[in-house]
Parts: C-alpha cells; sequence; structure tokens
C-alpha cells in the first residue's frame, strides 16, 4: 500500500516562544538578513509582539541587512602568489622584535666574529 500526503495536512513544528529575547539577539539577526517577519516565525511571536518589540529605542527604525549570496564558489587563488612578491611600493622596513633577534643571536655568536673577520682578508 502506497501512503501519501493529503493536501491541507501540513506539519509545522511548533516553535516554543523564548523566556527571554535580547535587544542584542535581535540585531543580530538582522544582521544575518532575518527581516521583521522571519523573526515573529523563530520566535513563534504575534505581530503585535514584533511591533511592540521594534518600538525599543535600540530597535526602532532598524531594518534587515541585505544579505547576497552569490550562485556560485568565488575562490582566490591569487593568495600564494601574492605573499611571494615583492612589493616595489614598500614604504617601511620590516623591523625584528627584541625576542626573534636574542633567540636568532644566540646560536650565531660565532657566526658574527667570522664574518667580522672574512672583510679584513678582502682587502689584504
Amino acid at each position: 500500500m502506497i501512503e501519501a500526503n493529503v493536501p491541507g495536512e501540513a506539519t509545522q513544528t511548533n516553535v516554543e516562544t523564548p523566556q527571554t529575547i535580547t535587544v542584542s539577539m535581535i540585531l543580530e539577526d538582522l544582521e544575518n538578513g532575518i527581516d521583521r517577519n522571519a523573526i515573529k516565525e523563530k520566535y513563534n511571536l504575534q505581530a503585535w509582539e514584533v511591533k511592540q518589540m521594534f518600538e525599543h529605542p535600540s530597535l526602532k527604525g532598524k531594518k534587515a541587512k541585505k544579505v547576497r549570496k552569490l550562485s556560485f564558489n568565488f575562490v582566490d587563488d591569487t593568495a600564494l602568489e601574492v605573499k611571494t612578491l615583492i612589493d616595489p611600493y614598500q614604504t617601511s622596513i620590516p623591523v625584528r622584535t627584541e625576542d626573534a633577534f636574542d633567540e636568532e643571536s644566540e646560536g650565531s655568536e660565532n657566526e658574527s666574529q667570522n664574518h667580522k673577520d672574512d672583510w679584513k682578508g678582502s682587502f689584504e
């Protein structure tokens, strides 16, 4: 026997209204593109409750941010190339921190002595 969905018998999940809804929760929803109608459904509120919430000074006049999604995956494949190139318009010189300099100099004190003496031989 085949069971079919009978039109008009939509199964709707009843979402309980939370005990506390904060202004920051609503602001976050608006930032994520959730409008007033979606907020009403999300928190299982009445229209007048949503209207009352948006009379709060922090929410007054606030609207959902338009979130546009691309219909394709957009990937930056030049990220690795950019790191390996030298910027010809660089205006500053990177400076090492003292910690990095100390760690590097501890193991290379003998090397620096050798390099100091290297230049002497080139002029003799």
